[in-house]
């Protein structure tokens, strides 16, 4: 059961992060907890599953790279190898096990669309498997998620 003070870390870390050199002595003062009991709080709701991550999201297309989702139909057989080939292409991140004939699902970040293509080219070769979903965005809407506790 999340405290008030859980709730207040949690909607202070989505809506209010500050970018300093300092963010977790800023944001316990903030809280009136000092940056170490505020770190073990954190630690404490990372372990019981309220927070899986924490870190930035680049905006891609800003940086001049592209990218994709894919989704491809890997045998129940295969999947630990294929798993393994994705997991080694360094730009490859959100890999996902799914229900249904699309079962695994990942994005994959390059430098350009030639360069997704090589890529993908070369994960059809490497892991025998034809059947793969390029699901590259055709136009981007952006919504902001805040979760109010």
């Amino acid at each position: 059961m999340l405290t008030r003070l859980d709730k207040k870390i949690l909607e202070e870390i989505q809506n209010n992060f500050p970018i300093v050199q300092s963010p977790w002595k800023q944001l316990g003062r903030k809280l009136h907890l000092s940056e170490k009991d505020l770190i073990e709080r954190i630690k404490i709701l990372q372990t019981q599953g309220y927070i899986r991550y924490i870190g930035v999201i680049f905006d891609l297309n800003k940086l001049g790279l592209k990218s994709t989702l894919l989704a491809m139909n890997v045998p129940t057989e295969k999947m630990k190898s294929v798993v393994r080939i994705i997991n080694n292409y360094p730009y490859v991140s959100h890999n996902y096990l799914r229900n249904g004939k699309f079962n695994v699902w990942f994005t994959l970040t390059a430098r350009s669309d030639k360069e997704l293509d090589f890529i993908i080219n070369d994960i059809k070769k490497k892991t025998s498997i034809k059947d793969i979903l390029d699901l590259r965005t055709k136009k981007v809407f952006k919504i902001n998620v805040s979760f109010k506790l």
